[in-house]
């Protein structure tokens, strides 16, 4: 009478099937990851440096041209960023390596906001500019020098800016 063992635990094979399905699925992850981070940078960006158009407008309407804190001066309540390159609109001391937006002083109707993008993003990302540009008629219309695979759909990619 032949006593026969079953076997457990996988074999060789199996194990080396296994490391190679989650090789293929970490080579399609990690690029689409590194995207999805750099789209992210650049939407905060984006939206970080977009803010200040209301702000802008307000003190548009209301007939406060020149950026500062004084009681007929305009402040644009521009908050640091760790994304954006630049010191504070209104002279006020920042964390070291933060940095907001750079808007023309004076304020005018055809007035830009314009973003720089520091070196803690992703290096696809670093040192491009965001540029929210106003016209006559108060429209804002936002483009970039960041690559268009990174931008959201109502900000155009340009080449130099």
């Amino acid at each position: 009478m032949t006593i026969y063992r079953s076997q457990s635990g996988f074999t060789l094979i199996e194990l080396m099937i296994v490391v190679a399905i989650i090789g293929v699925l970490a080579a399609i992850a990690i690029p689409q990851y590194q995207i999805y981070v750099a789209k992210a940078q650049a939407m905060r960006v984006i939206n970080e440096s977009g803010q200040l158009r209301l702000s802008v407008e307000e003190c548009l309407q209301t007939g406060r041209s020149v950026i500062g804190l004084g009681t007929n001066e305009c402040d644009p309540r521009a908050t640091a960023s760790n994304l954006i390159l630049g010191g504070s609109q209104v002279g006020a001391t920042l964390p070291s390596g933060m940095g907001v937006v750079q808007i023309a002083n004076p304020l005018t109707l055809t007035t830009n906001i314009i973003a720089t993008v520091s070196t803690q993003v992703t290096p696809q990302l670093a040192g491009k500019k965001v540029l929210w540009s106003r016209t006559s008629d108060g429209s804002w219309s936002c483009s970039s020098n960041i690559a268009a695979v990174y931008l959201p759909s109502y900000c155009t990619h340009v080449a130099a800016l």
